[in-house]
């Protein structure tokens, strides 16, 4: 038997009204910030289909803004469950580091507390894409912006103290778990595929690079679509349990 079961998320009452109508504010407001950046500051010219709604610039964000909420709305539905088992009062102990170790284990009921499950919901659903856009934006920038990140962590090496210790940091954990030998097999066998990985993916990285701008924009918009439907899809259900 599991511990939770899904609570049914209904759309036609005020309460959905309200939280569709605020995904499709949030997908708008990302939309607009991506076409003015990626499509209107860079000068280019729009293809019209039918009176002033174009095809870059109005067709591809509403659709983007449709998966959007859709994704939103998927994954708000996915962590919108209540616990079977009524959560245990946390007691208070004595100690400075048992108090701090209590805080952290209330902080999700506190904030669940104040946000109520919807919110809660809706709150872990955006996490989940912000990850997922993340994860697709540190991909496009290895692979093709890779010379540009060299020369940011350079420069951030150089006028950032705190970048600078946790990259002599990182270098030492390298170091030492290159230090053990099963452990060292495995990271040269790591980079021996990340280099191999690279040089496949190196002709199409530099193509990426010297690309249109409208390109460059289509990508930027289907890398916003994808990532926010996979990681929408990647997520798994509580289960239900069955009464």
């Amino acid at each position: 038997m599991s511990s939770a079961r899904v609570l049914p998320l209904k759309l036609k009452t005020t309460r959905g009204i309200a939280l569709i109508a605020s995904y499709l504010v949030v997908s708008t407001a990302i939309e607009a910030a991506l076409v003015y950046c990626g499509f209107a500051a860079q000068g280019l010219r729009d293809t019209y289909l039918f009176w002033r709604v174009g095809l870059w610039t109005g067709l591809i964000p509403a659709l983007a803004i449709v998966a959007l909420t859709l994704s939103w709305l998927h994954l708000t539905r996915s962590f919108f469950f209540e616990p079977m088992r009524p959560v245990k009062k946390v007691k208070r102990k004595k100690g400075r580091k048992k108090r701090a170790v209590s805080r952290l284990s209330t902080f999700p009921v506190v904030l669940e507390r104040r946000l109520g499950r919807l919110g809660m919901a809706a709150a872990r659903g955006l996490f989940v894409l912000v990850l997922g856009a993340c994860a697709a934006t540190i991909l496009v920038a290895i692979s093709v912006y890779w010379l540009e990140l060299y020369r940011l962590t350079a420069a951030l090496v150089d006028k950032c103290p705190p970048f600078s210790w946790l990259v002599s940091s990182l270098s030492r954990l390298g170091e030492a778990v290159t230090s053990q030998e099963q452990l060292g097999r495995a990271v040269v066998a790591l980079l021996k595929t990340g280099m191999k990985m690279n040089k496949a993916v190196s002709f199409l990285a530099l193509a990426a690079g010297k690309a249109d701008p409208l390109y460059k924009y289509a990508l930027a918009q289907n890398l916003l679509i994808w990532s926010s439907g996979l990681a929408a899809l990647a997520y798994r259900r509580p289960p239900i349990r069955r009464r």
